[in-house]
């Protein structure tokens, strides 16, 4: 058993109804189990209500397998578990104290549940496919997954949005810095999204806004920062971008990058997202649009969907330095629909949040308006008949996908509710 598990059954109520003692032997009834499991630190649940003999408590519950770990875990420290009205746990093995020394309520869950309950779960509802509930997903009605597609998304644009709220802070509140960074993050493509973004913070923004009309500068400055003109000059172009580089690295007192070279990953990765190619089409992107605020903020979506980030004479025929192509490169045609999907948008709506205090699901109607991506975890759903119309749809599902199927999170998700229910186990 996972912590986890001991959360969802506190949060799907599955004491309800029973007759419930604390360790400590006072009755206690669950009136309102609070809402969480909290992600933001803190305890699991906040604003629960519980009746402990005829007394109404208001505050959190925090949930353990052991309830030793509230000290292992330092909560007794931590003046954020001071409200915390009773402490969850499977088993009591070490009595828990508030900062006065009384004794925090305990539920140990053994008493009155059953472990095999979980095994049921996992056993008769949940199969090892990659789409967990796939073979009951029929029980569940469309207004339950449009409902959970709806969670997913706004779950999907707030991770992003805190992203760029993040950079921000980090940017000492410049948002044009704070753009910067984040395309070069998108730019990497998970896999080298650190390593790009290593290289946006070492040349300052301002520095870049001087060589925007110069595309040799920027990819002297993009491909030196990142460390790949360190080796032994390879061709002309490397020789020239690589003599650019040291005179702008004298000339701004740029600090290098240390072993840059040795961080990018290629394994997985197709050669038409090899790092140094991204690079080469950061470094173009800066270079056609100058400042990058106004086209972020102001282009149209259907605008921005034609655009076709290009890149320079040299990379249309080579995927690293110094390797000639067999033939010629072609960027994706996908590739202006992912960059608005996964970072214009989501910037958009940290900057309109933060500067107008606009709410989020006032704002993800964008993603309207670009048609449905097309990839491996959007065909599992559509063979269910869940087809997507948007991206509004893709992005929900792969939200879905990545932070609940493929972590077999089922007790948190509404289709995983229903079919619970509907076999009954809840």
């Amino acid at each position: 058993m996972k912590e986890y598990d001991l959360q969802m059954a506190w949060k799907l109520s599955v004491l309800a109804g029973q007759s419930l003692k604390t360790v400590q032997g006072d009755t206690m009834e669950i009136i309102f189990p609070g809402y969480g499991p909290s992600s933001l630190g803190g305890p699991d649940f906040t604003y629960a209500k519980i009746k402990i003999n005829d007394t109404l408590w208001v505050g959190s519950v925090e949930i353990h397998l052991l309830s030793s770990q509230w000290y292992a875990h330092k909560h007794h420290q931590d003046e954020k578990y001071n409200n915390v009205i009773l402490h969850v746990v499977w088993e009591n093995d070490a009595d828990v104290t508030w900062a006065n020394e009384l004794s925090i309520p305990c539920l140990q869950v053994k008493d009155f549940f059953s472990a095999s309950w979980f095994d049921e779960v996992d056993q008769r509802i949940f199969s090892a496919q990659r789409i967990p509930c796939a073979e009951l997903i029929h029980l569940s009605s469309e207004l339950v997954w449009q409902s959970q597609l709806d969670v997913s998304l706004i779950e999907r644009v707030e991770r992003r949005v805190k992203e760029v709220e993040q950079l921000y802070l980090d940017c000492q509140w410049d948002w044009d810095e704070a753009l910067h960074r984040f395309l070069a993050r998108f730019m990497g493509q998970k896999i080298n999204n650190d390593c790009m973004e290593q290289v946006a913070r070492a040349i300052p923004y301002r520095i870049i806004l001087k060589h925007t009309s110069s595309l040799p500068d920027l990819e002297a400055l993009l491909l030196g920062q990142g460390g790949f003109l360190n080796e032994k000059n390879k061709d002309e172009y490397t020789k020239d971008r690589s003599d650019r580089y040291l005179f702008l690295c004298h000339k701004y007192g740029l600090s290098k990058v240390y072993n840059g070279h040795l961080q990018w990953q290629y394994k997985g990765l197709r050669p038409v997202s090899f790092p140094e190619l991204r690079i080469a089409q950061w470094a173009y992107l800066l270079h056609s649009k100058g400042r990058l605020m106004h086209w972020a903020l102001e282009t149209p979506i259907k605008d921005l969907l034609r655009e076709s980030h290009d890149i320079g004479t040299y990379w249309k025929s080579h995927y690293r330095l110094g390797q000639n192509s067999k033939e010629s490169v072609r960027m994706n045609a996908q590739w202006s629909t992912l960059v608005v999907i996964n970072a214009l948008i989501p910037f958009r709506i940290a900057y309109k949040k933060n500067k107008d205090s606009t709410q989020t699901s006032m704002l993800i109607d964008a993603y309207e308006e670009i048609p449905p991506e097309k990839n491996r975890v959007i065909r599992l759903f559509e063979a269910f008949g869940h087809h997507a119309v948007s991206a509004r749809d893709t992005q929900a599902m792969l939200e879905l996908y990545n932070n609940y199927c493929n972590y077999k999170k089922c007790l948190s998700c509404k289709i995983g509710h229903v079919i619970l229910k509907k076999e009954g186990l809840l």
